[in-house]
């Protein structure tokens, strides 16, 4: 009796202090629900419910990949391996099948739903296996009693960056290629339910491959624009996660941890992590269709051959930049059949023509539609290429032996280009600011890849072979585009050598070994908080988004400022309004139908102008003053049809500078705003 008088008592007790418990909480709990309007809560479940679509999309995708390679008996040995090649398969899969959703007509959110439903419910099983497998491997890391304390830093430097990352991609979009291109094109073209023509969304690439912007209307369907940029930054995320694993694959763990460290805290990697851009997309497939290259090279199954050519065509289709890296990549089969496999011509040959029809094929979509829209081929597009290579030939043929200023015979071999590269080796690494855009590429590669040039660091085949391929591609940077984010497709192989070189070094002197890895550390801390690409200010604010103390349409105002202009329109205009953006790229946030360029003709009158304008439904013109001073300095204030048209047809609605919305008031009614 005594004992069940004990029982009962403690019991209680424990009744009582979670009672207790649970009431703070509540209170608590209401506190934060109820404070700010509940932005709190709604904030955090946003946040939690993308993630958990972007999850879900990710085992989708890789399950499809599972299934199909297990059709074949394709098996990798390793759960990552396996895990992430699964994924790109299936990530083609699933864009070429929304691809032939616009090209019927069939882009709409119930098609996409069922899809993706349709699609969850086909890889169920499949899904479910990578799940068992991820809580497998997650027991069998926590049995281990000790972690090496290097790698216990490094887990935590990646988790802090992750972190930082997500923190980025969490939020409403800004940028100039986000809401100018990708965004704005996969909008425009969910609007029309099918893949038109849209010039008038960046002209000058309306050409352009759009693997990874298709992805991105299935978000906006889906969602919104902000899990469009979860999906970018899965891509930089699983591209780290294929780092860790060939370096594990062919060195050691440790490796595989410095060069995913190193990779993933480049300051212009972790820029891109938060931005709706396609260079991580690219980055991905070029990665990984290398990466199958590796592996069919030392283990001779033609699975890897043809896995490689079909990640090959994704990168193809996602862009141009992809090109040039295909071709040193088959130009790798043709080196390692002949001198690492040494086998027969015919066979190397075979093999070469099978990997550019199979990567032709995946990734010409966009190229064969460009000629049909448009008659421009791949050819015209080379021949830009060609015609600046042939100058930086001629260029180097003439210029002299050294280029030092001292006059040289017309045919002495110059040196002008890889003085030039030296240069820029050390430029883009100590001022980033010179090229365009965010993000340092910082300070390790420059300090660490020197040593490529001593015989120890260079034993490995695979880390010759990732120079090679490396250096062929930042000698075509440096000779046709230095735009720093153009680089971002090989810093996966470079943080590949420069993890295999430190790696070596306490293996040559173990003085060094603690000194080596302390500094390699604080230099990724620098990286991670001094040379942050927007600045810490930037990531405490969206830490305040994430936690609620301010909301998203708060950042936004402050970060973007075409939201506010398009959130006018949005709002005091008529659904059926029509808006000529004047002189922007930024249009994604415009939810009305708009257009960027107008035909007329020099002698066309007031009147007739106006009856052009009214004919193609246009109601509001909205101006960019910011960007017209930027081209016209010193010039006129406004341009030629606004200063036509002002003041009688036209009437300023919205003036915040630098934007101006006029709306047209047509001469015998028309559209109203």
């Amino acid at each position: 009796m005594n004992r069940v008088k004990l029982i009962g008592r403690r019991f209680l007790q424990k009744g009582m202090w979670f009672l207790i418990f649970g009431w703070v909480l509540f209170i608590c709990g209401s506190y934060l629900y109820f404070w700010r309007g509940g932005i709190l809560w709604e904030s955090l479940g946003e946040i939690l419910f993308r993630i958990f679509l972007l999850v879900v999309f990710l085992l989708v995708s890789a399950g499809l990949g599972r299934k199909i390679l297990g059709w074949f008996k394709f098996e990798s040995g390793s759960f990552l391996e396996s895990f992430l090649f699964g994924l790109a398969v299936g990530l083609a899969i699933i864009t070429y099948a929304i691809i032939g959703f616009g090209l019927a007509g069939l882009l709409n959110r119930w098609v996409i739903n069922l899809f993706f439903i349709g699609m969850f419910v086909l890889t169920y099983r499949q899904i479910g296996n990578i799940i068992h497998q991820i809580k497998g491997r997650f027991k069998a890391v926590s049995a281990q009693l000790r972690i090496p304390s290097i790698e216990t830093v490094l887990l935590l430097i990646l988790a802090i960056q992750i972190f930082f990352n997500l923190l980025g991609a969490s939020v409403l979009p800004s940028g100039w290629d986000s809401l100018g291109e990708h965004l704005a094109k996969a909008k425009e073209w969910n609007r029309l339910h099918r893949l038109v023509s849209i010039p008038y969304i960046n002209f000058l690439q309306w050409a352009q491959p759009f693997n990874v912007g298709i992805l991105y209307g299935m978000a906006l369907f889906i969602k919104d624009a902000i899990l469009a940029q979860l999906i970018h930054f899965a891509f930089g995320l699983l591209t780290a996660a294929g780092v860790y694993s060939l370096g594990k694959r062919y060195f050691s763990q440790r490796v595989g941890l410095i060069s995913a460290a190193i990779f993933y805290t480049i300051p212009i990697v972790a820029y891109m992590s938060s931005t709706a851009y396609v260079d991580l997309g690219l980055t991905f497939y070029t990665f990984f269709a290398f990466y199958a290259l590796v592996r069919w090279v030392s283990s001779g199954r033609k699975g890897w051959l043809l896995l490689s050519a079909i990640i090959s065509g994704l990168a193809i289709g996602t862009k141009y930049a992809g090109l040039p890296l295909v071709v040193i990549l088959s130009a790798g089969i043709l080196l390692g059949g002949w001198f690492a496999r040494k086998e027969k011509s015919w066979r190397v040959i075979r093999d070469f023509l099978v990997f550019l029809a199979l990567a032709g094929l995946i990734g010409s979509f966009w190229y064969i539609r460009a000629y049909f829209i448009g008659a421009y081929s791949i050819f015209d597009m080379g021949q830009g290429y060609l015609l600046g290579f042939w100058r930086v030939i001629r260029g180097i043929w003439a210029s002299g032996f050294l280029n030092l200023g001292i006059s040289q015979p017309a045919f002495a071999l110059d040196l002008s280009l890889p003085k030039r590269i030296i240069l820029l080796c050390w430029d883009v690494s100590m001022y980033s600011g010179r090229f365009q855009g965010y993000g340092a590429i910082g300070i390790l590669f420059l300090a660490f890849l020197p040593l490529f040039l001593f015989p120890r660091f260079r034993r490995s085949r695979l880390i010759k072979f990732v120079f090679f391929y490396s250096a062929g591609y930042f000698i075509l940077w440096v000779t046709f585009a230095s735009v720093k984010r153009y680089l971002v497709p090989i810093l996966p192989l470079l943080g590949i050598m420069t993890g295999y070189i430190i790696a070596q070094i306490p293996s040559f002197n173990r003085f060094f070994k603690t000194t080596l890895y302390t500094i390699l550390i604080l230099a990724i801390l620098f990286q991670m908080f001094y040379l942050a690409p927007e600045g810490l200010d930037k990531i405490y604010q969206r830490i305040l988004v994430f936690s609620g103390l301010k909301s998203q349409e708060e950042y936004i105002l402050k970060n973007e400022e075409t939201y506010a202009v398009f959130r006018y329109i949005n709002e005091n205009s008529s659904p059926e309004a029509k808006v000529w953006v004047l002189n922007f790229q930024r249009t994604f946030y415009c939810d009305r139908p708009y257009v960027k360029s107008f035909e007329f003709e020099r002698t066309d009158s007031i009147e007739g102008a106006l009856a052009k304008l009214k004919r193609a439904g246009i109601t509001h013109l909205v101006f960019s003053q910011y960007q017209w001073e930027l081209r016209y300095r010193g010039g006129r204030k406004y341009p030629t049809i606004v200063r036509v048209l002002e003041p009688e047809y036209l009437d300023v609605v919205y003036e915040k500078y630098p934007f101006m919305i006029w709306r047209i008031s047509y001469p015998k009614g028309g559209y109203g705003g």
